[in-house]
């Protein structure tokens, strides 16, 4: 009897000394508000040997062994799954175990790609969130297999005017591609019918997203786009010169309202006033107003527009006309 009573109480002796050892850390734990918190990414297949000596070395466990131990007993621990996670220091082992088998949070934001804006607006726009972006992203080739509309694309042309202009909610974990996706199937979704009507003047659906984009950068108002297509279809027509800033200012990135003599003379198929015809390719990505601009033109006489400081556009029929429209608004 005696020696039962010495087996029970070293059991009980043991039992509180396993609970002082592992219940702290193991279920007691919280950490507090104000706590930070650690990046860890558990790879695909990790045991929980390995997962334990991560969080070890990251600082969030004080022994991978207690935490070994502790997975023999908890189902939950032996399920990592990967991914990246964001743990607060004093994080309980039973809270770890439980947001390693749940997976990592799926961050959802939204994102506004402005009408007008370039590749080179978005890829800044996805980098300012903490999105790692490269060029080569925005390669059309990438996504010629989903839509055929961009098939018939150069070797190495870009998304340019394909990525349609809205604001989008997205998983941050699938950027930058689940939002470039989106925008191509709602540029698919805008633009059914547009190939085929395009055909039946003779044009490309190429010819009208290039065409568009240019007008989405020249006008300023949804009622001036149809006649700023307009003159640039007339002077398309005759093979006369487009002579658009906007299309010179795409290379040159200059920033400035107004080009220079200089500027005009800059050696690119995208300078459309020592080139005849249509750039190689879009400039920006057009909203809903200039596609359906470009599709349809406004039949016109007048030939030549400006654009004055307060965004009016001023449209004129001859080139003294356009000179005192230029005067008025410029003063030269």
């Amino acid at each position: 009897m005696k020696r039962l009573g010495i087996i029970l109480g070293l059991i009980i002796v043991l039992t509180a000394a396993a609970a002082l050892f592992f219940v702290p850390e193991t279920w007691l734990r919280l950490p507090l508000p104000d706590a930070p918190r650690v990046r860890i990414e558990i790879s695909e297949g990790s045991n929980v040997s390995q997962v334990a000596s991560l969080l070890q070395d990251k600082g969030l466990i004080s022994s991978a062994f207690k935490y070994r131990i502790f997975a023999h007993w908890d189902e939950l621990a032996k399920k990592p799954r990967a991914g990246e996670y964001d743990i607060s220091v004093g994080t309980s082992y039973q809270q770890i175990a439980r947001i390693l088998a749940t997976g990592p949070e799926r961050n959802e934001i939204s994102i506004t790609i402005i009408e007008g804006w370039t590749i080179y607006d978005i890829q800044k726009k996805l980098e300012d969130l903490g999105v790692d972006v490269v060029p080569s992203d925005f390669l059309a080739e990438r996504f010629a297999d989903e839509f055929d509309f961009l098939k018939d694309l150069p070797e190495g042309a870009s998304l340019e005017g394909y990525l349609f202009p809205d604001t989008y909610r997205v998983w941050k974990d699938q950027l930058p591609d689940g939002l470039l996706r989106r925008q191509l199937l709602e540029f698919m979704s805008k633009t059914s019918g547009f190939g085929q009507e395009a055909s039946k003047q003779g044009r490309s659906l190429s010819d009208v997203v290039t065409l568009a984009s240019i007008i989405e950068k020249e006008a300023r108002h949804d009622e001036d786009r149809p006649i700023v297509a307009g003159v640039f279809m007339n002077r398309l027509n005759i093979g006369m010169a487009m002579q658009s800033d906007a299309t010179l200012n795409y290379v040159i990135m200059s920033g400035r309202d107004r080009l220079t003599s200089a500027d005009l003379e800059h050696d690119s198929p995208y300078n459309s006033y020592r080139n005849k015809g249509l750039p190689p390719g879009p400039i920006a990505n057009p909203g809903m107003a200039s596609l359906e601009a470009a599709l349809n033109p406004a039949k016109t006489d007048f030939w030549y527009f400006l654009t004055d400081s307060s965004g009016k556009t001023l449209f004129a029929k001859t080139l003294e006309e356009h000179s005192r429209n230029r005067y008025k608004a410029f003063g030269e």
